[in-house]
């Protein structure tokens, strides 16, 4: 079936499915958000997912198109081109990781692929339970998960989200004791992250001119959690907002920082 995506998320699931889209919106970006699992040579990029390109979609003439919740709003311009499917992993009520494994399942059984998405669903488990006991001498100290959207302020993820799933599911603490949005996170300044006290933080995203700035900061230098362990560590890409690939990706990115911070 020859699929165009327009949510990384689904994009991800069907490549380790073994059935990756023929186009997805802004797959140029894709590694500077994702990287892994890599997007297969070829895929066409359909422009913003907000505004894809319509005439370039025709042509390709998919079989199906996905969208979420998100980019919803684009459907009456693209269901005169194939069939659309919402399916989507961020929503209110719940979290994500249930979500992400039952979008599995749900693509899974449009594509015929049922017992490849089981098998993949039970490898996940069996990798957490591994992931769980990598995470034990890490259980003391609870973990502060960042993404800097600029020198003065920060994405704290938050319960709930996928990045707290993962902490639940390999039994390690968040230090953020505040609710996020449904996307899973909060925006805060980094004057408040002072109420993470000593906690272990690691980013996911800081660009080299906010390090710059923040590490002649005497404010951010004085905060507990730069104080204590110098400065954070950063993360190679992973999608915040991803499905099942990018949680099992958080729990190995996560404790390989861990595991390089403590030897």
């Amino acid at each position: 079936m020859r699929i165009a995506s327009l949510d990384f998320a689904l994009v991800e699931q069907l490549i380790v499915l073994g059935a990756p889209p023929i186009a997805v919106a802004e797959a140029r970006d894709w590694n500077k958000w994702v990287k892994e699992p890599p997007l297969p040579t070829g895929t066409i990029d359909l422009g913003t997912s907000f505004a894809p390109n319509i005439e370039l979609l025709a042509a390709l003439g998919p079989d199906l198109i996905l969208t979420t919740d998100f980019v919803a709003m684009v459907e009456p311009r693209v269901s005169g081109i194939a069939p659309v499917e919402r399916i989507s992993i961020y929503s209110p009520g719940g979290s994500p990781l249930p979500k992400a494994v039952a979008s599995m399942r749900h693509l899974g059984a449009i594509l015929g692929l049922q017992n490849r998405v089981e098998a993949y669903l039970q490898e996940t488990e069996a990798f957490f339970d591994a992931c769980a006991e990598r995470a034990r001498p890490f259980c003391d100290k609870p973990i502060l998960m960042l993404s800097f959207l600029d020198p003065r302020h920060a994405r704290v993820y938050a319960r709930p989200g996928l990045q707290q799933d993962v902490l639940d599911r390999i039994g390690l603490r968040n230090a953020w004791p505040n609710e996020g949005s449904y996307w899973g996170f909060g925006t805060v300044g980094i004057e408040r992250l002072v109420e993470a006290g000593e906690a272990v933080a690691v980013t996911d995203y800081m660009p080299p001119d906010v390090r710059a700035v923040l590490e002649t900061s005497p404010l951010w230098r004085s905060l507990p959690i730069r104080r204590a362990g110098g400065p954070i560590p950063i993360l190679p890409p992973v999608l915040a907002f991803g499905g099942v690939p990018a949680a099992r990706r958080w729990a190995t990115l996560l404790l390989d920082a861990l595991e390089e911070r403590n030897p």
